[in-house]
């Protein structure tokens, strides 16, 4: 069992090794493409050793046991667009022209990782997590296109885009590309329809045997294959103490690298979004729990560990850090036996890495294409909306003919496009209400809850949330100006900005719009719950004096609004007598031979007449004064929920459900109650008793009607 287990570690040793040695040198081959082939040597040898200390120091610093971070695909595809641009110069010297791409190499690993690094510090990592699908979509579908294109660059040793396709390829003989690039295609259908931990090493296997063995059939030697282009060489041998000495760095061109200031953006970002992506979908896979700002550090890190050897920048590998797993590599031994690799193949040298086949590297680089293609280009188009699939397509196209760098300009504006599209439909206005269902937290007697009922329909009452913009504004000053002047008998208006939580000029320029409209036909407004951060923002529109009425909460609003109707009222000579203080008065006369079953008790300001947690035996009707109710929010904390004025009942929902009171009644002043023993009442029915138990039901029913209403109104 022993020595099975050891050639299975062997095999699984040899195959991650493999794997990670093939895709540095592919991603190499990306950036020294074209005019800088001639530079391939020293380029892979760069990789590969930024590659190794990469995979080293990512094996310690991620969370995520078993993760093997390794230069990227689309980091690659970015820095190898930038570097043919310096090939394509005029103003570039020639012995400028490969120290240039060196130290663009170097501050493109070196930024990205100073950037990263601290996005995980500032925990700013879950941010990118914001980003649109559509365009997370048409970024990774673009870079398929541009890793196929990559791929045919190596076969041709040429930059080449969708407009110098036919012309460079056409100068090929076309067995000497289409076989390989069909052979990354066929990779790319069987992995999806046959996936398996060694479909990919075994067809690179396979494809490298038929290639030697056609080259011996033709009789076709090794020389002659590499004066041919079949392999990656000739090149010539890397010098890394040539390439570190002054010489080397004097001839670097820094100008031309601060002018890829855009580029050097893309990939900090892009990089950031594809680590944690990956980090996050390895978590899962391998059933751990991940650390995303330490695993964003640690992206960091190995960036910057990879910039002091000229390393490209990188991340955290998916598919070759599920496959180490799922082949028995535990803990640290992925990593170390990836950095062990790479750094063999820099000891082994490039003269030996020029015998690789330039096709194995085209295919290797095309089946990362197609499968990019495949799974965000094609399938992706079952999951989207039209709209969303067209940003896919436009992203893509953008890509293909102007650039990876517009595409990415293009794709940000489409997210901030999707973004307000999709907010600007949200409807900001949480729910409407009016005074006649909507109650202050004031519990008052049911004749003045029968007129409040009335005379509360003329004050309504709007809750809005989230952030109003310009994208939202005009939707609710046009629902709010046609309440206001749609209903002649409206004097009263609320506006809670208690769950708003920003406003822009538009936004504050139409609500001054709407409180003009509201003073021009008599309607006071009132704006409640508005955060002094919102208030700020709105204030520096300059709202007209009169028209900004601010109250601290809807509920301080409603009462002002309750009290005034109720004054209103009692000046015109509308009030009513409380029918409960008839009642009470019938009790007493009818229970005045049952000692302490009605008894008037004066209450201190700030003394209890009811405790939490005490039998609900009694009733408690206010004659003079003002009560509180509060209930416990905390450790030695209590929220008031409850006041109550002359004649209101309290006690009878814990009577009622059999309960224990579930709050504290406080006297605010001195006041005058009405205690009403049920224990001795119960066993002694009466007309007025009958009259007294109606009437809390009364109480009752009013509070459900108004909470229906008010549901009813909040759905519609």
């Amino acid at each position: 069992m022993a020595i099975a287990r050891l050639f299975q570690l062997f095999i699984a040793c040899l195959v991650i090794g493999t794997m990670a040695v093939a895709l540095t040198i592919s991603f190499a081959a990306l950036i020294y493409a074209g005019p800088l082939t001639p530079f391939l040597g020293q380029g892979i040898a760069l990789t590969l050793l930024g590659g190794a200390v990469m995979a080293l120091v990512g094996s310690f610093a991620y969370s995520i046991r078993g993760a093997i971070a390794n230069p990227q695909d689309i980091t690659a595809v970015l820095i190898g667009s930038a570097a043919t641009g310096f090939a394509g110069s005029a103003a570039m010297a020639a012995d400028s022209l490969f120290p240039t791409v060196v130290g663009l190499v170097v501050v493109s690993s070196l930024f990205t990782g100073i950037v990263v690094f601290f996005a995980g510090v500032l925990r700013l990592g879950a941010l990118i997590r914001y980003v649109p699908y559509p365009v997370i979509a048409g970024f990774l579908a673009a870079t398929g296109y541009l890793l196929l294109m990559g791929a045919f660059g190596i076969m041709a040793r040429d930059s080449v885009d969708i407009f110098t396709f036919a012309g460079i390829m056409g100068t090929l003989p076309i067995g000497q590309w289409l076989p390989w690039i069909m052979g990354g295609l066929a990779l790319a259908l069987a992995a999806k329809r046959m996936p398996g931990d060694f479909l990919v090493p075994s067809a690179l296997c396979i494809a490298s045997g038929l290639f030697f063995t056609v080259l011996a059939l033709q009789d076709i030697s090794l020389a002659e294959a590499l004066s041919a282009g079949l392999l990656l060489g000739p090149f010539e041998q890397a010098s890394l103490g040539q390439i570190l000495g002054s010489e080397f760095l004097g001839n670097i061109e820094w100008v031309a690298i601060f002018s890829a200031a855009p580029t050097l953006l893309a990939i900090a970002g892009l990089t950031l979004l594809g680590s944690l992506l990956n980090t996050t979908g390895l978590a899962i896979t391998l059933g751990q729990k991940a650390d995303t700002d330490r695993d964003t550090r640690a992206t960091g890190l190995t960036n910057i560990a990879a910039a002091l050897v000229g390393g490209p920048p990188g991340y955290v590998i998916l598919g070759e850090s599920i496959l180490a797993h799922r082949m028995g590599l535990r803990a640290y031994v992925p990593g170390i036996v990836a950095a062990a690799a790479c750094g063999a193949a820099v000891f082994a040298g490039t003269g030996v890495l020029a015998y690789i086949p330039a096709g194995l590297m085209a295919m290797l680089v095309s089946y990362l294409g197609f499968d990019l293609l495949e799974t965000w280009l094609w399938q992706s188009r079952r999951r989207l909306t039209r709209f969303e699939y067209g940003v896919v397509l436009l992203i893509v196209a953008i890509a293909a003919t102007l650039g990876f760098l517009e595409a990415l300009a293009i794709g940000t504006l489409a997210a901030a496009g999707i973004f307000i599209f999709s907010y600007a439909r949200t409807d900001v206005v949480r729910s409407r209400s009016t005074a006649a269902t909507r109650r202050s937290r004031v519990e008052r007697p049911e004749e003045e809850l029968a007129f409040l009922a009335e005379a509360g329909k003329r004050c309504v009452i709007f809750e809005l949330s989230g952030h109003l913009f310009f994208g939202t504004a005009d939707r609710f000053a046009t629902l709010l100006k046609s309440e206001i002047e749609g209903d002649n008998d409206l004097n009263q208006m609320i506006i809670d900005f208690k769950r708003v939580t920003g406003i822009d000029a538009s936004a504050a320029l139409s609500l001054i719009e709407v409180l003009s409209t509201a003073r021009a036909s008599n309607v006071a407004v009132t704006l409640t719950g508005m955060s002094d951060a919102v208030k700020e923002q709105y204030m520096q529109n300059d709202p007209p004096a009169d028209t900004s009425d601010f109250m601290q909460t809807t509920d301080m609003a409603l009462k002002r609004i309750e009290e005034g109707l109720l004054n209103e009222a009692a000046q015109d000579g509308n009030a009513q007598s409380s029918h409960l203080l008839d009642v009470i008065e019938r009790l007493e006369a009818e229970t005045a031979d049952i000692p302490g079953a009605i008894q008037r008790i004066t209450v201190e300001a700030g003394e209890e007449i009811v405790t939490r947690g005490d039998a609900s035996n009694e009733f408690y009707i206010l004659i003079t004064g003002a009560l509180r109710a509060e209930i416990e929010i905390g450790e030695n904390k209590r929220l008031a929920v409850a006041e109550f004025r002359p004649c209101a009942m309290i006690g009878e929902i814990a009577y009622y459900a059999g309960v224990a009171r579930t709050a504290w009644v406080l006297a605010d002043t001195l006041s005058e109650v009405v205690r009403v023993d049920m224990s001795l009442l119960d066993s002694r029915p009466s007309a007025a008793m009958l009259d007294f138990h109606k009437a809390a039901a009364r109480s009752l029913a009013w509070r459900v009607m108004r909470m229906t209403q008010q549901t009813r109104e909040a759905e519609a």
